[in-house]
C-alpha cells in the first residue's frame, strides 16, 4: 500500500478530478495506487498504447503532444503537479492519442482503471465526487479550446502570459519552455510568436530579458486577451 503524506493529499486534492472527493474516501484510492519517478526525456506514455491507467503529477512536468507525418511535434498540454493526464482515454477505452514525455525530474501517481472501477463500485459518494471534478475539466478543456481556435497569436501569447504569472503569484516569471515548445503550446509558427512577443514589448505590455519576463500593464494584456 502506498504511504500517504499531507503533500502528497494536498497535491492530488488540486486536481480537478479529484478536487471535490472527500479526503477519507480519496485517502482510500490512492493507498491502492503506486507511484513511478521518471527522468527528464524518458516518455510516459506512447500512441496506441493501452489506457488502462490515469496520472497524477506529483512532481515535475510532463509535456504532452502529438507529431505530424513530417515528424513536427505539436505540443497540445504541459501538466504540472496538481494536475491529471490520460482518464479521458482511460474511461473510453480507446488507446492513447498522444505522446507524453517528462521535462524534468517527474514524479507520477499511477490510478489503475480496474481500482477506481472497484473502489467507484464500492462507494457512491466517490463516484459523485470524481463526477463533479470530471465536469469542471471538460470547461478548463472548453477555454483550451476557444483560447486556442477563436484567437489571434497575440491574444492567446496574453492570455498565456497572465496565466504565467498567476502561477508564479508575481509580475515576473521565467518561462521554462523554449520558443519553439512555447509557439506549439499557443498553437503558432515561432515566427509568428517571435512578432507577438515583439508587439506586446513595444506596447510596454511586458519586458522581456532572456527567459524572464515581467508584465507592465496587466490590464492592458486582460484588454487583449479577451479580444
Amino acid at each position: 500500500m502506498l504511504a500517504i503524506d499531507d503533500e502528497t493529499m494536498k497535491i492530488v486534492k488540486r486536481s480537478a478530478v479529484f478536487a471535490e472527493v472527500d479526503d477519507r474516501l480519496l485517502a482510500g484510492l490512492i493507498e491502492q495506487c503506486r507511484t513511478i519517478r521518471y527522468k527528464p526525456g524518458v516518455q510516459v506514455l506512447r500512441p496506441a498504447g493501452e489506457a488502462d491507467r490515469f496520472f497524477v503529477v506529483l512532481a515535475g512536468q510532463v509535456k504532452i503532444y502529438k507529431l505530424s507525418a513530417r515528424g513536427d511535434e505539436q505540443i497540445l498540454h504541459l501538466y504540472e503537479p496538481g494536475e491529471t493526464f490520460g482518464e479521458a482515454a482511460m474511461w473510453a477505452h480507446i488507446p492513447f492519442p498522444a505522446h507524453a514525455e517528462a521535462l524534468e525530474e517527474t514524479r507520477l501517481l499511477v490510478v489503475p482503471r480496474q481500482t477506481l472501477a472497484k473502489a467507484l463500485a464500492a462507494n457512491a459518494d466517490l463516484a459523485m465526487g470524481m463526477l463533479a471534478g470530471l465536469s469542471r475539466k471538460l470547461r478548463e478543456f472548453n477555454v483550451l479550446i476557444e483560447r486556442l481556435s477563436l484567437k489571434e497569436a497575440p491574444a492567446r501569447l496574453a492570455d498565456f502570459i497572465l496565466q504565467q504569472a498567476r502561477k508564479a503569484g508575481a509580475a515576473t516569471f521565467r518561462l521554462e519552455q523554449t520558443k519553439r515548445e512555447l509557439a506549439s503550446q499557443i498553437g503558432t509558427a515561432p515566427e509568428t510568436l517571435s512578432r507577438a512577443l515583439a508587439k506586446l514589448r513595444k506596447s510596454g505590455m511586458i519586458a522581456v530579458k532572456g527567459a524572464q519576463i515581467t508584465v507592465r500593464d496587466a490590464e492592458a494584456l486582460r484588454e487583449l486577451a479577451e479580444s
